[in-house]
């Protein structure tokens, strides 16, 4: 009996520090959002100020630790999910090369000014590798925002942020070593001394366990490539789209439970299996349902970051936070820049691409909180980190308007000395073909007869169209037959984007689902106000609501079916009466022969 009302009242503790979390999460994020800020420093403000160090509103941070640790993992996992291996194109392995060299560039320069600053070598290096990674949520947000995704530094900086985004998975790898370095307790492959030793001498258990944690990954990268797209397969045959989330669900969580259990960190293993379902037909569709878990989760996990937020620290080192965020801002900006500048850009779209990432973002948070769980890190430091970390996140956006500005002082320095790259170039021509405006581009929601009649009819006349199917068996055979198809359901916003929704002419919604084509519409919308957008519905009531909703035209099966019976059944009843005159006219020009009379048998 007891035990049950301490795990009652354990479970309410729990509720409870949610909605403080939550509610004021949303009450300050709001007041942000006023002020033209992002949410994420919003997020991590409402958590100091719920801390219990400052209103007390949430006593102990590990109640919400473990949903915290989910929103880590859940994280990673659509990290892995967004990136595509198969993006490598033109211009694009060299990017790439920019963005590691510049990566590798900020942590050689931060690991000893940390060290200055009176850390260890091990916590110095671990709070460099989180200082090397740039804040994703806002470089992606601006650059859309400003429509600047083909761009040098559009595409320069998306090339930076994955590798630094595949760097925290490197990162969280090396914290257990790292950990063991600064005298932690032992942790993941590594051997520990105080451990009774066996027969065999520590450096060989220490390798041997090394072998078997990378072996182990490696199986499961095998078992996850031949075998996951032919469960995938199976789960998607149902036709529930619920089962496919449920599906990732148990694949990112059994990953990040295997990869833990040889020793590594569970986001990697997250990542890994987002990683391994980008291969799949069904990244798009899955992103897409996973993105509302994951922002909800990351709520949390910004929140219980900034619990452990001390108001005196910041109080006492203020100086200190100061100095760090203008040494990140400026330093970051000048390496990123100069990397990408020698690596062939133009001297401006480099400094647009430095200023763009010279912040530290969310990654940062995800790398000091695994260091400082694993001992690597000291709490205060991880304090003081957190609060330089929340400065940059809210000057940074601030940043990048007034940059183009000054990009216009760098125009006279001349092209890198050691590469010529004319793809890292700004050119109106190739923006204006990647934006799609040299090309007629319409969407298909739905491959039914319909659809099928459009398709045919687009490919007489030399017209573009990308088919978004929910049926695996119908996205297969089209791809196979060549044609332009995803896997999703058209109101999914990433669907919609990986379709092409930003550039295409318009989009024809034949679902045959009155429900889903007037969600569509509020969808498409909301991502492309000046698309066309052409609907079908059931029923001329559900047709008001489609124009309502944003639709240009809407076709109503019930009038089109009365239009289309009309003339159908008109024409038959016409070929009936026409045939029956042409009858009767036969018969009037061939009467039929009188029946003979016989005289012998004729009484008058």
């Amino acid at each position: 009996m007891m035990l049950a009302e301490s795990a009652a009242h354990g479970t309410s503790a729990v509720v409870l520090d949610l909605l403080a979390i939550l509610a004021l999460a949303t009450f300050v994020a709001t007041i942000f959002k006023r002020f033209k800020f992002d949410s994420i420093p919003g997020f991590l403000i409402a958590g100091a100020i719920a801390g219990p160090k400052a209103l007390g509103l949430v006593q102990s941070v590990d109640s919400v630790t473990q949903i915290s640790s989910l929103a880590t993992i859940l994280l990673m996992f659509t990290i892995g999910l967004h990136l595509d291996v198969s993006m490598v194109r033109r211009g694009m392995v060299h990017i790439l090369g920019i963005g590691t060299v510049s990566t590798l560039a900020v942590i050689l320069v931060f690991w000893p000014l940390a060290m200055l600053l009176g850390l260890g070598a091990p916590g110095a290096l671990v709070v460099a590798m989180g200082i090397s990674m740039s804040s994703t949520a806002i470089f992606v947000r601006v650059v859309s925002a400003r429509r600047e995704t083909a761009s040098s530094h559009g595409r320069v900086g998306l090339g930076i942020a994955i590798v630094q985004d595949i760097a925290a998975v490197i990162a969280l790898a090396l914290i257990p070593p790292l950990a063991k370095w600064a005298g932690a307790p032992s942790q993941g492959i590594l051997p520990d001394p105080e451990a009774p030793v066996g027969t065999l001498p520590s450096w060989i258990e220490f390798v041997a366990r090394g072998f078997l944690g990378l072996g182990g990954v490696g199986a499961m990268i095998l078992v996850g490539k031949y075998l996951l797209p032919r469960i995938i397969r199976e789960v998607t045959k149902v036709g529930s789209a619920e089962l496919l989330l449920v599906m990732a669900g148990a694949v990112a969580l059994g990953a990040a439970i295997g990869t833990a259990a040889l020793g590594f960190s569970p986001e990697m293993g997250a990542f890994l299996a987002g990683l391994l379902l980008a291969a799949t037909p069904y990244r798009y569709q899955l992103s897409g349902q996973l993105n509302p878990i994951r922002d909800l989760l990351m709520v949390v996990f910004f929140t219980t970051v900034g619990l452990s937020l001390d108001p005196n620290v910041l109080a006492a080192h203020w100086l200190e936070i100061l100095a760090g965020l203008v040494l990140i801002v400026v330093l970051k900006t000048l390496v990123v820049a100069t990397t990408s500048w020698l690596g062939g850009m133009s001297a401006p779209g480099g400094f647009l691409a430095g200023v763009y990432l010279g912040n530290a973002g969310e990654f940062t948070l995800v790398v000091l909180a695994a260091g400082t769980a694993a001992g690597a890190v000291s709490a205060d430091q991880q304090g003081t980190v957190i609060a330089i970390v929340i400065a940059c996140l809210i000057v940074s956006p601030s940043l990048m308007a007034p940059a183009h500005r000054w990009a216009l002082a760098f125009q006279r320095l001349p092209t890198s000395p050691f590469v010529h790259t004319p793809e890292l170039k700004d050119a109106p021509k190739q923006e204006a073909l990647a934006s799609g405006h040299a090309r007629r581009h319409i969407i298909l929601a739905g491959f039914g007869p319909v659809a099928r009649a459009l398709a045919d009819r687009f490919d007489i006349r030399k017209i573009h169209y990308t088919v978004i199917e929910m049926n695996p068996t119908t996205v297969a055979k089209q791809t196979t037959i060549g044609r332009a198809v995803v896997f999703g359901d058209v109101t999914n916003r990433e669907v919609l984007e990986s379709a092409g929704i930003h550039h295409a002419e318009g989009i024809i919604l034949t679902v045959p689902d009155d429900e889903t084509v007037l969600r569509a519409c509020q969808a498409i919308r909301e991502i492309a106000p000046d698309i066309f957008i052409a609907a079908r519905t059931s029923y001329l009531s559900q047709a008001f609501r489609a124009s309502q909703l944003g639709a240009d035209h809407v076709t109503v099966e019930e009038i089109a079916t009365a239009v289309a019976m009309e003339r159908e059944v008109m024409a038959k009843l016409e070929a009936r009466e026409r045939k029956r005159r042409a009858e009767a006219e036969g018969h009037a020009e061939h009467p039929p022969e009188p029946t003979p009379h016989h005289a012998e048998t004729y009484d008058p």
